[in-house]
């Protein structure tokens, strides 16, 4: 850190240098412009909201109270330009807790988050911040630019920026204190700040500190009966015995068996995959099923499959400490040092199913086992080589469920010098950042494979191992010495570091007829690094439960130059009353990528009074993050719909179903088990990791709006403004992935593989086990992929008037109206140069583009109306979401859906505030769709708490 010390010091040295300069008379209509004069994000140089030239969305502290949660992120993940990413509902896949943020559904890489125009230190290797390390107590606005803004901030900026920008004047002292629950008793929620903020050294100074705590209660998804059966699998805690297709038992044999249990010769066919009963006889899906409800058949689609979702979290807990600090001093006229910390310290947690050996992670086990019932040995005896070893898969429900407890520790430091630069009215602005993220995760549940393997094989079944040995042949008791034998608790470490010096200037240039051309001027330099530890276990590969993971360590930099200026280009003529054009350049020097350029060609037109125009064009450019470009290879499991090979896939149905009969049985699904092979699965085992050879991906982002603030003489429209902006964004060399579900899906289409080629490029992503026929692995690395397209319309109305403007009395109350929507006119991915567009408009469960699987309605709306009587207001607030497709189930859909909230606010003194709420006060449920795995819904998009309460008090002094 000795560079940070060094750069501040000199933006001191220099700041105080600087010569005094007489300050410039202006007029009273001048000075009041200037006090409504902001530097709005999107821009280094000082506009005014509603004036931008790019579309820009804002929020108050107000609103995030309104939300009624302890997190800023739900706020956000309402407004129709974000996509709900990882957040306090994303238990699998899961950050650990942290709440990511994404605009327009383009992943939370895309989208790059500012603490008061600055970058905040990131806690994922992909570049993404944790928003949970924010300062919420003080936040006085919230500035959302939709679309590239890489010339004026550099990468990450391409879906657009959100910028926090924090009340920086706060005086006084103020305690704020909230309670939440559902109507159900769950998901507690409660939130303390404490703030105090003052001037000092005779009114040169100014201080602020915050400190918060904040708890959020963990629900279960069988707390809500849409989810209390859901996440079918069928590794299931009473073992499964897979047919190898090579090698099986012979019909009659089954038939001999299955006879004892009354059932019919023909009804189990040779090649099933069969379940243990404990008392040694063999089930099949549902037939003969003797066992527990945990196997529920009257529920779960697919007979035979193990009720996951239950054990799985709906809302993760949170305990959260935050501290935040800073302070201004006025050195001289023309200097202000600043600094500020800010430190965040939270545990969370995600608790999945007890692991699974499934796939290619199941067990071998020799036929002199002592615990195999007879019923299988006849079986195994039947076969052609009755030597053989078997396949076995099983659920480990004896160690209990998989735990991933996670503790993060967040601080950032910053440190500048700002003021006047001596020059006209050329103000500077000098600053040095470091930040620092740090998590530690403890991973309970896992399973040693080798261990395992070392009891199956051991002729006494492991009994001079552990007490009793390993009898996995049913849902067995397993003694405490041989759970401790098997299992395994993992730690993980990461961290990350960031460093920033920047150094800006801005002013006027000079006049033009039409005005005075102003600019902005910068350099700064930006260092990454991150780091990821696994446990040894993980590293080795020996684990069944969480992903085998391998180390990294990475690091890159960046330096940069940019330059913006504001063109006034005509002025005050017949419907021009305003035109300006405003440009903007940025060249940044990548050490993982070398050199690129990002530019903005931006313009507004004030056409009459109340009346602009305005748009533009901007070149974003992304470059690869530290874990795209250098993350290993690790193992990962990804979500499935069904396999094109199994008998009962829509791909053996349709009419392209010969050729994917023959291009199953030419991939290693055997012939004996091709009429009869069925894949229950919901997952598949993969590598997935980085790939040194990418490039940066360019974005071209196109915008057109009209703003409308009427000059009108009623009342009734004296507050009114309305905007409406087209967008479109184009991603080329988009870094991504192929999804697991696309890979299957495209292999076996006629569309992408006519020929129903083996070598086919989706083909080789994948490859088949030789024995069962199922995926046994994928590569799934990460590309430069073709292109992303997306376009649509935002529009937003805020309108408020007394209601003496309908012919009452103003003393009898004011409305406000604010309406946030977006429709989506498109949103098509292409893989590979050359296929055609897939059209994800108006679907739901998509995961190709984002970090999960998300919603792309047709329409968004987010709508508060507010009514104010003195030193009250009370409001409610609509939530629309638009009906949508099921994108891995054409015949599948979810209905529009409609969330009402209640709030309130009493004022009671000056001192003191109390204010309340209901969120979804018709206690509404998700809608389901059964291809998606986590709790048979979206969690991230819609509502899966039901109807809650909460209740805030806040004192100030």
């Amino acid at each position: 850190m000795h560079y940070l010390t060094g750069a501040s010091a000199l933006a001191f040295i220099l700041a105080t240098a600087a010569a005094p300069v007489a300050a410039q008379a202006q007029s009273a209509a001048d000075a009041s412009a200037n006090v409504e004069e902001i530097v709005v994000t999107g821009s280094r140089i000082a506009r005014r909201d509603y004036v931008s030239s790019s579309p820009i969305l804002t929020m108050d502290q107000a609103a995030i109270q309104k939300s009624g949660s302890v997190t800023v992120d739900t706020l956000l993940n309402q407004m129709p330009q974000f996509v709900p990413s990882v957040s306090a509902t994303s238990n699998n896949p899961s950050n650990g807790g942290q709440a990511n943020i994404e605009l327009r559904g383009l992943g939370t890489a895309r989208s790059l988050v500012l603490l008061d125009g600055h970058r905040v230190v990131a806690s994922n290797s992909d570049g993404s911040v944790d928003i949970n390390i924010l300062p919420a107590a003080l936040i006085r606005n919230i500035e959302v630019i939709t679309g590239g803004a890489s010339a004026t901030y550099g990468s990450d900026a391409v879906a657009g920026v959100v910028n926090f920008k924090l009340d920086h004047g706060f005086t006084g002292l103020q305690l704020d204190a909230q309670y939440g629950i559902t109507e159900q008793g769950d998901g507690k929620e409660s939130a303390v700040s404490l703030t105090a903020g003052g001037d000092f050294a005779e009114d040169r100074g100014h201080a602020v500190v915050s400190l918060s705590y904040t708890q959020r209660g963990e629900v279960f998804n069988a707390a809500r009966d849409f989810a209390a059966v859901s996440g079918a699998s069928s590794t299931t805690p009473y073992g499964r015995y897979d047919a190898t297709g090579t090698n099986l038992p012979t019909q009659a044999a089954v038939d001999a068996v299955f006879a004892q249990y009354g059932v019919a010769a023909g009804t189990v066919k040779a090649g099933a995959n069969l379940g243990f009963n404990n008392d040694g006889t063999l089930f099949y899906n549902g037939v003969n099923y003797t066992g527990s409800k945990a196997i529920d058949y009257a529920t779960i689609p697919v007979n035979g499959t193990y009720n996951t979702g239950a054990l799985n979290l709906l809302q993760l807990p949170l305990t959260r400490y935050s501290a935040y600090g800073e302070a201004q001093y006025k050195v001289n006229d023309h200097a202000e040092a600043y600094g500020s910390f800010n430190y965040t310290h939270y545990d969370s947690r995600t608790i999945l199913a007890p692991s699974p050996a499934a796939a290619s992670t199941g067990f071998t086990v020799p036929v002199g086992n002592p615990f195999i019932p007879d019923d299988l040995s006849t079986l195994l005896a039947s076969r052609a080589d009755p030597t053989a070893d078997f396949l076995l898969r099983k659920r480990f429900t004896d160690v209990g469920p998989r735990i991933s407890a996670t503790t993060f520790n967040v601080f950032q430091l910053a440190t500048g010098v700002r003021g006047d630069t001596g020059f006209k009215d050329w103000t500077y602005d000098v600053y040095a950042s470091y930040g620092r993220s740090e998590q530690n995760e403890i991973q309970y549940g896992n399973i040693s494979r080798s261990a395992v393997q070392t009891l199956l094989d051991a002729s006494d079944g492991g009994a001079s191992l552990c007490t009793g040995g390993y009898n996995p042949f049913g849902l067995n008791a397993l003694s405490d010495s041989c759970a401790a034998y098997i299992s395994r608790t993992t730690k993980n470490w990461t961290a990350s570091e960031q460093r920033v010096v920047e150094a800006n200037v801005q002013g006027g240039l000079f006049d033009l007829p039409a005005g005075e051309v102003r600019g902005a001027f910068g350099v700064d330099y930006k260092s990454d690094s991150f780091s990821y530890v696994p446990d040894s276990l993980l590293s080795t590969g020996d684990v069944v439960g969480f992903n085998a993971a391998d180390a990294i360590d990475a690091s890159s930099d960046v330096a940069e130059i940019y330059g913006e200026v504001l063109v006034p280009v005509l002025k005050d003529l017949p419907f021009i009353r305003a035109l300006n054009v405003n440009l903007g350049y940025r060249y940044s020097d990548y050490e993982t990528i070398g050199g690129v350029s990002a530019y903005k060609v931006e313009g507004d037109w004030e056409v009459v009074d109340g009346v602009r125009l305005r748009g533009g064009f901007q070149r974003a450019v992304r470059a690869p993050s530290l874990g795209e470009l250098y993350s290993p290879q690790n193992q990962s499991f990804e979500s499935i719909t069904e396999d094109p090979c199994a008998i009962d896939s829509t791909a053996r149905a349709g009419s392209n179903a010969a050729a994917v009969r023959s291009l199953c049985l030419a991939q290693g699904v055997p012939s004996a088990i091709i009429d009869s092979y069925t894949y229950a699965n919901t997952q598949v085992d993969a590598l997935v990791g980085g790939n040194s050879e990418l490039h940066e991906e360019t974005a071209d982002t196109y915008s057109v709006g009209l703003v409308w603030r009427p000059r009108l003489s009623n009342p009734l429209f004296d507050r009114l403004s309305l905007a409406i902006d087209y967008y479109s964004i184009d991603i080329k060399d988009a870094i991504g992935t192929i999804s697991a579900e696309d890979a299957l899906q495209n292999c076996y289409s006629a569309t992408a593989n006519p020929t129903a080629s083996t070598s086919n490029y989706y083909c080789g992503l994948f490859t088949r086990s030789a024995a069962t026929g199922e995926v046994s692995s994928m590569s799934l690395v990460n590309l430069n992929l073709a292109e992303y397209k997306t376009s649509g319309v935002d529009f937003q109305v805020d309108w408020g008037f007394g209601l003496g403007a309908v012919g009452l009395d103003d003393k009898y109350g004011a409305i406000s109206v604010k309406l946030i929507g977006s429709y989506l006119d498109s949103f098509r991915i292409q893989s590979l140069p050359g296929e055609d567009f897939v059209e994800l408009k108006g679907t739901i469960g998509n995961d190709q583009v984002s970090n999960t699987a998300v919603a792309h309605p047709e329409w968004k709306l987010a709508t508060a109306l507010t009514y104010t009587l003195g030193p009250v207001d009370v409001g409610i607030n609509w939530r629309h979401i638009a009906g949508m497709d099921d994108y891995a189930d054409a015949d599948s859909s979810v209905p529009a859906v409609d969330y009402f909230d209640l709030n309130g606010t009493w004022r009671v003194t000056d001192k003191y505030e109390i204010r309340g709420g209901v969120t979804n006060i018709a206690n509404q449920d998700p809608p389901s769709f059964s291809s998606y795995v986590q709790a048979n819904t979206d969690p991230s998009t819609y509502d899966v708490l039901g109807r809650r309460f909460y209740l805030a008090v806040k004192a100030k002094f």
